[in-house]
């Protein structure tokens, strides 16, 4: 009887480790598959991507230039309200989507009249 019951503890010990085992290596092995679906590992460059040299952009940008200017519209605080309605005027000029708050904001003036 000691020997029938010590044999199915260590099938049944086997079995258990081989379970957790094939979890494991799903575990490890669900993921990368999906994200290769998702092309997240895309390993294909983009047609449209070009390879920049950082240093020429990055004299382009001079940014001893940007940071005067920003200190100087910090200073002044009409300056402030003028350089935020250009950089806004330009956003949307880039993103000409009407965004959720704006629909709202066009609907409650046209509910309450105030157009």
């Amino acid at each position: 009887m000691k020997r029938v019951l010590k044999t199915l503890g260590q099938t049944l010990g086997r079995c258990v480790f081989l379970g957790l085992m094939l979890a494991l290596i799903g575990l490890a092995v669900v993921p990368t598959q999906t994200a290769r679906a998702a092309g997240i590992y895309n390993n294909q460059v983009p047609q449209d991507a070009k390879i920049t040299d950082p240093a020429e952009k990055f004299e382009d940008l001079n940014p001893q230039a940007a940071y005067d200017d920003i200190v100087k519209a910090a200073q002044n605080p009409a300056k402030v309200e003028q350089v935020y309605e250009e950089s806004l005027d330009e956003y949307k000029a880039e993103h000409p989507e009407e965004s959720l708050v704006e629909k709202a904001e066009d609907f409650i003036e046209k509910v309450t009249g105030n157009e």
